[in-house]
């Protein structure tokens, strides 16, 4: 089984939650965006869910950020309200009433977060841009 570490267990709060703009790798062997929210809970048990809405395909956390109700008892999708348990995922009001977040296995290993039993693209190799200046160089051509 695939076993991937994603961040230290402590990097994210008891009480919240935290986006990962992952890369998984399809059944052609290409590698595409995967983004995934974990969330520890006040007991210490960590869900992991992909960071997309059943109903309108936009993340969770699009507009404010936040992936919470306003009491913190429910995930919400921060275009059209829709409120999730944060462990099922189940959608218990909005427009997907009834639908699931798609669920992502994840094991606390060695004080890693990890995502288990799903292909993940790894970095291959430096980043080709690490040593471009942070400026951009625009350049205007006349008619």
């Amino acid at each position: 089984m695939d076993v991937f570490a994603i961040c230290d267990a402590g990097s994210i709060e008891k009480g919240d939650a935290k986006a990962f703009s992952l890369s998984r790798i399809n059944e052609a062997g290409e590698s595409r965006p995967f983004p995934i929210v974990v969330v520890r809970t006040h007991a210490n048990d960590y869900f992991g869910y992909v960071n997309v809405c059943p109903h309108g395909g936009t993340w969770l956390n699009i507009g404010d950020g936040e992936f919470f109700s306003r009491d913190r008892a429910f995930l919400r999708c921060g275009r059209h309200g829709a409120l999730f348990e944060i462990d099922s995922g189940l959608c218990i009001e909005g427009d997907c009433k009834e639908k699931s977040l798609e669920p992502i296995a994840l094991a606390v290993v060695d004080g890693d977060v990890c995502v288990c039993g799903i292909a993940l693209a790894e970095d291959e190799g430096p980043d080709p841009f690490r040593d471009l200046d942070d400026t951009m160089e625009i350049m205007i051509h006349p008619d």
